[in-house]
């Protein structure tokens, strides 16, 4: 009887546990992901920092050469950050230069746009705006910014035309421009440091890359865009030499300073995405290639979102077939442990039955009501159980939050470009039929919203609908905080608005909540929860 009981065990044992592995890399991943929980707090400095620098503008007595200078700060706090706005500064650039006829100013401003559209994949514009230039005017910074901008111009296009079967410039012709980098700026600054890390890769030089870059990295402020890039671009080294849980390492340290720059322009997340084993860390790589897509939507870098959207439907599938193996397996589990429950406790009654026969009829009572206490227990284990399971399958359904949140994120792209094609009124009616569809989508999921969303709010500051409305800008902010969409940049893509509009609407809802302020956005995330 011992023996039996032990095999039992044995098998509840083996049935109910799950092996948990920890990855090398755990403390480096939560620090990423403590990152991407402040990301709100990072883009607010930089849309601060932003507004503080445009309110110098207003300044009457500024002249003509100080106004270029502040577009050209701008210019540098939108580079990495938005394009469109990027593009602007070096536009009100080249437009100042040419009231004064400083054609030096003008052709910094020039080179400077034929880089920015280079960086965003439009090689087209790059080419036109490179054809416009004199090269023969230049001086010594504009020849190296030339220089910089023609082989990232050439080796981007490269990688954009990969396959293609249309005949590009080789490597020769850009190390030719790497070369004349080299040749003309000091030994040790950063320009020059990072295109002798480029030689050595482009040579297989891998060990004296990795060994030349780890000394640069040493050198550089963590907190700079130049750290970002030089550890990227240790990661790469270490992908192509089989150095897989350091090249992860390289591109966390690199992902977690873009993000706390509010750098929109970036790659280490995506490539952290497409390198994490899909079978164990699919939820993880769904999470950072969403965040990755939703900041090249915001950046709109068109050869980023490229890149993105060629590697999502392999991590999508992966993710949703993780969920419903993940549903199959707890069912299974649950079934066969409360079979093997059932067993085990009909055995104990017949063990224990044999055990205390010829006893007393007080004991054979109480012996009764110990075995009807012990069932009881593990029926409520059972239940237990089952409780868990159910919360699981909630987590699988919640899956189609997710893609909802996704699909939004595409069509705002869309509309974007259409806001570029059509004229204003045709323009505002799409986006008008954009809010009204997601509105009645999401009623369609969650048909009690409006109302389950003003029993958290005091009476006095419940949102009151006009005639004709569904949702409201207020209700649509939380909509999507209920969807999953909790970044405030995120938020003001979706609806239009500044980051610091959608800042100040929640935090004026949250102070009209009825009872805890901090925990009033986990509230409505509940709203609808059937667990």
């Amino acid at each position: 009887m011992k023996r039996l009981f032990f095999y039992i065990s044995l098998l509840l044992f083996l049935t109910g546990c799950q092996a948990k592995y920890g990855h090398p890399l755990d403390e480096d991943f939560r620090r990423l992901d403590d990152t991407l929980e402040d990301i709100d707090e990072y883009v607010l400095a930089k849309e601060s920092r932003i507004s503080a620098i445009e309110e110098t503008l207003q300044d009457k007595e500024l002249t003509l050469q100080q106004k270029y200078g502040i577009y050209g700060r701008l210019y540098e706090e939108y580079t990495p950050y938005q394009f469109d706005k990027a593009r602007d500064m070096l536009l009100m650039q080249e437009s100042i230069a040419d009231s004064l006829s400083d054609q030096v100013l003008k052709t910094t401003a020039s080179l400077n746009k034929a880089f920015l559209y280079t960086t965003a994949g439009m090689f087209l514009e790059a080419s036109k705006a490179f054809e416009t230039l004199d090269t023969l005017s230049f001086d010594y910074h504009q020849k190296i910014i030339w220089y910089n901008a023609a082989q990232r111009f050439l080796t981007d296009y490269q990688e954009y035309m990969q396959g293609s079967g249309v005949a590009v410039p080789g490597a020769e012709k850009i190390q030719s421009y790497r070369n004349l980098i080299l040749e003309n700026t000091p030994e040790d600054s950063y320009l020059h440091r990072h295109m002798a890390i480029l030689r050595l890769i482009r040579d297989n030089k891998w060990d004296e890359a990795y060994r030349d870059n780890a000394q640069l990295i040493e050198s550089l402020n963590n907190k700079s865009r130049d750290y970002a890039v030089q550890t990227y671009w240790q990661g790469f080294i270490c992908y192509n030499t089989d150095r897989e849980d350091e090249m992860l390492k390289w591109w966390i340290e690199s992902a977690i300073c873009d993000l706390q720059g509010a750098i929109k322009d970036n790659a280490a997340l995506c490539s952290i995405a497409v390198n994490l084993d899909l079978p164990q860390e699919t939820e993880r790589a769904f999470r950072y290639i969403r965040i990755s897509l939703d900041d090249a939507v915001f950046y709109n870098a068109k050869l980023r979102k490229v890149q993105i959207a060629s590697t999502m439907p392999l991590i999508e599938k992966a993710y949703i077939d993780a969920k419903e193996q993940q549903a199959k397996e707890r069912s299974h589990y649950l079934f066969i442990t409360m079979v093997i429950a059932f067993f085990l406790l009909l055995v104990a009654m017949v063990a224990l039955n044999l055990h205390y026969t010829g006893k007393s009829k007080a004991r054979t009572i109480e012996t009764k009501n110990a075995q009807l206490a012990q069932s009881n227990a593990s029926i409520a284990e059972a239940q237990e159980t089952l409780r868990k399971t159910n919360l699981e399958l909630v987590e699988a359904n919640a899956a189609k939050e997710e893609y909802l949140g996704l699909y939004l994120s595409m069509c705002s792209g869309y509309l974007d470009k259409l806001k570029k094609t059509l004229p204003r009124d045709q323009y505002e009616a799409e986006l008008k039929n954009f809010y009204k569809t997601f509105d009645t989508s999401f009623l369609q999921l969650y048909p009690s919203f409006v109302e389950d969303f003003n029993a958290l709010l005091q009476e006095d500051c419940r949102v009151a609908l006009k005639e004709g409305e569904l949702l409201n800008t207020e209700l649509r902010i939380f909509a999507l905080i209920k969807l999953g969409i909790t970044q405030s940049s995120h938020i003001a893509s979706l609806l239009r608005y500044s980051v610091n509009t959608i800042y100040n609407y929640r935090a004026q809802v949250k102070n009209s909540a009825l009872s805890d302020r901090e925990n009033f956005e986990e509230a409505v995330k509940k709203i609808g929860s059937k667990c």
